[in-house]
């Protein structure tokens, strides 16, 4: 799921070492960690990114058309690596059995390791909406990407809460939420602590496990820097001012991570 490397790494980076765990085939030792060194955009990737940002072409991109466009390239890339889970199982379909395997079962979990068997045929039972007992790709998809769909993304956020619920209150006090060290920091309570009641209930949880949530932030903070004549808008000749800051970003991250994943496709178009 979108969730299980690391908090805040770009979409695209987590469907790369989901990737190589299925390459690998590894049994015993999880998901591979991904590489520690963050590619830097160029500032030719930047300006790509902003001309297929820009849908109106009106020479500038705004917060909501940033987000129209990861959205669908979370989405489109969601399905695509759910098809290339089809095409290893050599069937259009998934079922139960399948997603039992720890192999699956590792992917579906926030934390790389593999979900009790009676989650799993939650999930499972959640996103099986013809109810005939497998799960085609349109089906997979809010599975392994729960922030795609708000049902899984709640039930993925109720499983992390009563895993930590120590005293069953339905709810996580700081200590419970800090306890194992594997879902956050302090700052992260803090800012999670909507209504600063001193404890997390499952919506409060639901941004830790939605890749969307840090996407969001990262764009906030991108216009703020980048936006110098605070129109809500940004041109290329205001990314390429705050270039430095902006390659050292998560958004940049973003950027590269999208300029890389679309540059195939862009040179098969021009061959």
């Amino acid at each position: 799921m979108v969730a299980l490397c690391c908090k805040g790494m770009p979409f695209l980076v987590i469907v790369a070492v989901l990737a190589l765990a299925r390459a690998s085939d590894q049994q015993d030792d999880g998901i591979p960690e991904p590489e520690s060194d963050d590619v830097l955009p160029t500032q030719q990737q930047i300006s790509q990114m902003h001309g297929l940002i820009d849908s109106n072409k009106d020479g500038k991109i705004n917060f909501f058309e940033i987000m129209v466009f990861s959205d669908t390239m979370v989405l489109t890339t969601a399905r695509q690596h759910c098809s290339q889970m089809l095409e290893d199982l050599e069937s259009g379909s998934v079922t139960l059995e399948q997603l039992k395997t720890d192999r699956l079962s590792q992917q579906m979990s926030s934390d790389g390791h593999a979900l009790p068997i009676e989650e799993v045929q939650h999930r499972f039972l959640l996103v099986d909406s013809n109810s005939d007992g497998k799960l085609d790709l349109e089906e997979m998809v809010p599975l392994f990407f729960p922030d795609l769909n708000p049902v899984t993304l709640n039930r993925v956020a109720q499983f992390l809460l009563t895993s930590k619920d120590q005293d069953d209150d339905g709810k996580l006090s700081a200590h419970e939420f800090l306890s194992g060290g594997d879902h956050g920091d302090k700052d992260d309570f803090a800012r999670l602590d909507r209504d600063g009641s001193g404890t997390l209930d499952v919506r409060e949880l639901e941004p830790l496990e939605a890749e969307r949530h840090y996407v969001l932030e990262a764009m906030e903070e991108l216009i703020d820097l980048a936006d110098k004549d605070y129109d809500g808008h940004l041109t290329t000749a205001e990314l390429d001012a705050e270039y430095e800051k902006i390659s050292e970003s998560r958004a940049g991250q973003d950027f590269v991570a999208w300029a890389e994943h679309l540059a195939p496709s862009q040179e098969s178009d021009e061959l």
